[in-house]
């Protein structure tokens, strides 16, 4: 890749960022075609479902692509099981010169034969280029792909102070209007909401993305961990586990599954909350084994995002087990300043700060995680950037 080639395919990456929320379980992608140095047509991802980067990038073309360099955030897809026709036949009728990758596709049915296919027709391959950066732009795909893992994103809002409640636990509102209108649409971005029952029991939250602009529709599933399956039947949670706010998913352990007894757990059912019972964490019965829960996750039918809004309980067995893959923390400039008040957990070294984000006060800090498996590169994520140029 030369120096006239990188900031055409910095700026497919972010063009790719447009499809957040919108296209997955599948990858966020970008394409720009160039033709004598000038872009003459660009495009991106837009929904699950619809013409991919490349079709789009073609059809937005002000003159012929003849000749022209496409630059592809991601691999061009060769195959025909989906549900849009393969991408890379339509750069080779459009008869391109050049086209520059940033990332070969995990997808075993692609992974390098979209190149070579590409190579085959005559065209000139630049693979991969921007590697880390087109990586970590598509870290989620990679993570429930390749690991059969959802990415795991940790939320919370701390005070001045660093606490995430009021006197002894009591709810508070941390963070700042705006603050919440960003939670929501995180949010409205995620396939699944995961809560602590301690959180259950203070806030008695709803876990949906009110009032937010989504781009897609999502039915999020909703996971408390329960191990003494203390979650109120009148809890909010449970009264909308038939609403349009997503199912409801309750662990519990086995202990806990029997000490709750058979009328609670059949009120549960009765109000759509699905129930499972899970083996303790080292023998307690008042700790839930997390790796289990979260390989349930897995098995959720097109979990990409798993947003965890975390007590700092919740949030130090996530880190302990290494499960976060990102993080926000949303600091207010408010103090709490009560001894009572639970501080929020110690962030671990691995985390490595991507950006910041000012909202009317209340400062919002992404980090990403090291020692994640699907960790790349110190990259701004999409929802930072595009949050960003709101």
């Amino acid at each position: 890749m030369n120096s006239d080639d990188e900031p055409f395919l910095r700026r497919a990456i972010r063009l790719a960022m447009n499809g957040r929320g919108a296209v997955e379980p599948n990858p966020m992608v970008g394409c720009v075609i160039v033709k004598d140095g000038h872009v003459i047509g660009e495009g991106y991802h837009e929904r699950f479902g619809g013409p991919h980067a490349e079709p789009n990038a073609l059809a937005s073309c002000t003159e012929s692509p003849a000749g022209a360099t496409a630059y592809v955030t991601l691999e061009p897809c060769c195959h025909t099981n989906k549900k849009t026709p393969p991408c890379t036949p339509r750069l080779i009728e459009a008869t391109l010169a050049r086209v520059v990758i940033g990332c070969l596709d995990p997808n075993p049915d692609v992974n390098g034969k979209g190149i070579a296919m590409l190579r085959e027709a005559g065209i000139d391959v630049e693979a991969p280029a921007l590697e880390a950066e087109a990586k970590q732009l598509i870290a989620p795909f990679i993570a429930r792909t390749q690991h059969r893992w959802p990415y795991v994103t940790l939320k919370w809002a701390e005070s001045a102070d660093s606490k995430i409640a009021g006197p002894g636990g009591a709810r508070r509102q941390i963070s700042n209007p705006r603050s919440w209108e960003l939670v929501h649409q995180l949010r409205a971005r995620s396939d699944a909401i995961m809560v602590g029952i301690n959180t259950v029991l203070s806030d008695d939250p709803v876990l949906t993305a009110r009032g937010a602009v989504a781009q897609a529709a999502r039915l999020h599933t909703r996971i408390v961990l329960d191990s003494r399956l203390r979650i109120p039947v009148k809890s909010r949670l449970v009264e909308t586990a038939r609403d349009g706010g997503g199912h409801v998913d309750v662990y519990c352990t086995v202990d806990g599954y029997l000490a709750a007894g058979a009328e609670k757990v059949k009120q549960l059912l009765t109000a759509g909350v699905h129930v499972f019972n899970r083996d303790a964490d080292d023998g307690r019965p008042d700790r839930l084994r997390l790796l289990d829960v979260f390989r349930d996750v897995e098995g959720f039918e097109d979990v990409t995002h798993l947003l965890v809004e975390p007590g700092p309980t919740l949030a130090q067995s996530c880190f302990d087990a290494n499960l976060c893959d990102r993080l926000w923390v949303i600091r207010s400039p408010k103090r709490v300043d009560d001894a009572t008040a639970p501080s929020a957990a110690r962030i671990p070294e691995s985390f490595v700060k991507t950006g910041e984000l000012d909202l009317d006060g209340d400062l919002v800090t992404e980090y990403l995680n090291r020692d994640s498996r699907v960790f790349f590169e110190t990259a701004k994520s999409a929802d930072l950037v595009m949050q960003s140029s709101l």
